[in-house]
Order: structure tokens, then C-alpha cells, then sequence
């Protein structure tokens, strides 16, 4: 029997991962910092719901492709799997550039970048399992989603710098060519280096835990039979749903809190707020081991803030500039709604236990894909002209989910040994 063994080449393994999964972020979100600007750059070819629809175009891609992922991964292994992931990356993304000015071609590219998402993000776990000690698993995912953040920040960086997003200049909306041929390049040259780095597995196991591609289905049912965990998974959906369906309209949100420009400061403020949620509330649920308690302060946090955003429209008849509280709203929202994803991901894997939490996490991946679709979709009809009305029916459904919430369990592993015992004590004066 091999010994268990880590390899320094696990980093190169993991740097090529997260290179992939940062540049597939951006071709996601590229444009929708920039929309309007967008729009105006394929006049004549395409309007702002078909602009709209490459954001949704991913979240579908996601929805649809991740099972058969597994099967492409039984089937062809890992190593050829994150080559074919690749390969599609590199192409489309080169296509997608060269051929930026004509619509119909960026549809068919996103579609493929799609696919090719769902295989990387699908393969993350076992590559991760495959190349890390157990104790550095958590550190290696942890990265992985760092590289997602990434992709997103510079997206709201870049986009809104290479475009040209001033409506009242001649050169309204240029910059969009550029934009996408560069970063096809790039996304290329990343894809081509996860190409040729990338080992199915290294000479010697990391750990003497044994790597297994558990099927969905007995997670699946647990979620069914666990009355606590149906009702998380369901609030959990609505929350990264939101936040899936929020950043992708942020240039339609910008305009409705009364920003002309697309100059992607929503984006940035949001995510700005959301890298300070994501340390500070699952932290503090770790040190005061109380995982529901702070989930529903940041599920009310979502709640309030979405309410003022639903209601903004009201405050732009005042002297008061609208924006202005956009702005703060944006970063408050960015905070609760990164602050609930980690430690929902957490509470779930600790409600769902013993099922494995890479499991538990692909079944709230999916269905906060599938919300986060529904609510763009419908964010998309009439041009956007119901996009006060989604707000306003969000900020109801959040309302329930945060009453809901209060008859959810508290996470059985998070209490602490000392509470164990005296709870174990206590049944036994009970019993006698």
C-alpha cells in the first residue's frame, strides 16, 4: 500500500484551477456592469433582455450540465474532463473576441462557456480531495472561492474602465470589442496552461481517506426526511438566488437607484461590503458557536435592505439624492448577503451530517442556481419593466423566509462539549 503523501506541485494544480474559474466569472459578468453602454453597442442587433440574457444564459448552464458533469467525469476521468472544460474555454472565448460585433456569435460562445463552467466548477471537490491532505481541504476551497470573488471584482473594475459609459458622448457604448477580445485572450492562455498543468492524480494518495464520487440521491432524500434542512434549503435558495439575480442586473439596479453613468461603483460597493461579511459574521458565529442566530440577523439584514430598495423609487420625488442611498444600501446588502452564504453553506453541512458537506453544498448550489434564474428570467420580461415588481415580491419572500427561519433548528454539532454533557446529564436524572 502507497504511503500518504502531499506533493508541493498540488499548488500548481490549484493556482491552474482557480485561474479557470476566475476568467470563467468574467466572461459571466462582463457586460452587466456595462449593460446600457452594451445595449447601445449592439443596437439594431440586440436589446437590453438579449444583453441581459448572457448573465442568465450561465445560471441555466449551471442548472442543466452539473449532473451530467458527474457522468462526464466517470466516464472520462478528471484530468480529460478539465481538458475538455479547457479546451471550450479557449475556444469560445477567442471566438467570442474576435467575433465580438456580431450578437448571434456571443450568444452561441456564452452557451459553450456555460458548459464549460458547470464541468470546472463540478470538478472542484475532486480535485481538491484528489491532491490535499483532509486538513488542507478546507484552505484549498476556501481559495477556489476566493479566485470566484476575484473574477468578480475585476469585472466591475475592468468592464466599466474599457467601456465607454457616459450617455451623453458620441462615443457611448465603444469599448466593448476591446473588452471582449482581450479578455479572450487572456481566458485562452489561462485555459491552455489548465490544459497542459493539470494531473489526474498525484503518485500517492494525500490521505489514507479513501476519495469517493458519492451520488446525489441519498443526500437528495435526507434533505426530504429532515424537516429543519428542507426549510434552510429553501431559505438558503432565496438568499444566493438573490444575490446570483442582483449582481447580474446591477447596471439595471444602478439605474433604479438614479445612476446615469454604468460606471460599476454599485457592483464594487456591494462586493466591497460582501469581503467584510464573509470574515466577520461566520466568525462570530464560530467564536459564540451559534450558527442560527447570526444566519437570521443576516437574513433580516437582507430583508431591510431590500426593502429600501423596493421602496427607493419613493425617495427619488425628494431633494434627496437617491443614489447616495443606493450606495449605502448596496454595501450593507453586500455584507449580509456574503455573511449568509459561507455560514449558510456551514449550518447546512452541520444539519445534513453525516452526509458529506461537498453534497450538502452541490444541492443549495443548485437550487440557489435554480431561484437565482427564475427571478433574472422574470426580471427580463417587458424590457425589465418588472423590476419593482420582483423587488417588492423578494422583500415579501424574504419576510417569510426570516419568520420561517425562527422554526428551523439550531445546528446539532455546534453546541460545545460542556453543553453536551450537562444535556447528557440531564436525561439521565430524567431517566432515573
Amino acid at each position: 500500500m502507497k504511503r500518504a503523501r502531499v506533493y508541493p506541485y498540488r499548488w500548481v494544480v490549484l493556482v491552474a484551477l482557480m485561474g479557470v474559474i476566475m476568467v470563467s466569472q468574467m466572461q459571466w459578468l462582463v457586460l452587466a456592469p456595462v449593460a446600457r453602454a452594451a445595449t447601445k453597442f449592439y443596437e439594431g442587433q440586440a436589446s437590453s433582455t438579449a444583453i441581459d440574457l448572457l448573465t442568465l444564459i450561465f445560471l441555466l448552464g449551471f442548472i442543466v450540465f452539473s449532473l451530467p458533469a458527474s457522468y462526464i467525469i466517470d466516464k472520462l476521468g478528471l484530468k480529460w474532463t478539465l481538458r475538455l472544460a479547457s479546451l471550450l474555454l479557449a475556444f469560445f472565448s477567442l471566438l467570442k473576441g474576435i467575433f465580438s460585433t456580431i450578437f448571434p456569435l456571443v450568444l452561441v460562445s456564452q452557451i459553450a462557456l456555460a458548459i464549460a463552467y458547470a464541468l470546472i466548477l463540478s470538478s472542484v471537490t475532486l480535485v481538491t480531495s484528489r491532491w490535499f491532505a483532509l486538513s488542507e481541504r478546507g484552505f484549498a476551497t476556501g481559495l477556489v472561492s476566493l479566485a470566484q470573488y476575484l473574477g468578480l471584482i475585476l469585472v466591475m473594475v475592468v468592464s466599466p474602465l474599457v467601456v465607454k459609459t457616459h450617455p451623453q458622448k458620441l462615443n457611448y457604448g465603444e469599448g466593448v470589442r476591446p473588452l471582449l477580445f482581450y479578455l479572450g485572450i487572456v481566458s485562452a492562455a489561462v485555459a491552455i496552461a489548465m490544459f497542459f498543468l493539470f494531473k489526474e492524480n498525484p503518485p500517492t494518495p494525500p490521505s489514507k481517506e479513501e476519495v469517493v464520487h458519492e451520488s446525489p440521491i441519498p443526500t437528495v432524500k435526507l434533505f426530504f426526511e429532515k424537516k429543519s434542512l428542507l426549510g434552510f434549503s429553501l431559505i438558503f435558495g432565496l438568499v444566493w438566488g438573490l444575490f446570483n439575480a442582483f449582481i447580474a442586473k446591477i447596471d439595471s439596479l444602478a439605474a433604479f437607484m438614479g445612476v446615469e453613468n454604468s460606471n460599476g461603483i454599485a457592483g464594487l460597493i456591494l462586493l466591497g461590503g460582501g469581503m467584510v461579511g464573509s470574515i466577520v459574521v461566520p466568525y462570530l458565529s464560530d467564536f459564540f458557536r451559534k450558527r442560527k442566530f447570526f444566519f437570521f440577523i443576516s437574513l433580516a439584514g437582507i430583508f431591510v435592505c431590500c426593502l429600501i430598495f423596493a421602496f427607493m423609487p419613493i425617495f427619488s420625488k425628494t431633494t434627496m439624492r437617491t443614489y447616495i442611498l443606493g450606495y449605502i444600501v448596496a454595501g450593507f446588502l453586500g455584507f449580509f448577503f456574503q455573511s449568509a452564504i459561507p455560514l449558510g453553506f456551514q449550518y447546512a453541512s452541520e444539519l445534513s451530517y453525516p452526509i458529506k458537506e461537498s453534497s450538502s453544498q452541490a444541492i443549495l448550489l443548485m437550487g440557489g442556481h435554480m431561484i437565482g434564474a427564475l427571478l433574472l428570467f422574470l426580471m427580463l420580461l417587458k424590457e425589465g419593466a418588472l423590476l419593482s415588481l420582483i423587488l417588492i415580491v423578494s422583500v415579501v419572500l424574504l419576510g417569510i423566509a426570516t419568520a420561517a427561519l425562527l422554526f428551523v433548528e439550531e445546528s446539532p454539532l455546534i453546541v460545545t462539549e460542556e453543553e453536551r454533557f450537562a444535556g447528557a446529564l440531564e436525561e439521565t436524572i430524567k431517566g432515573e
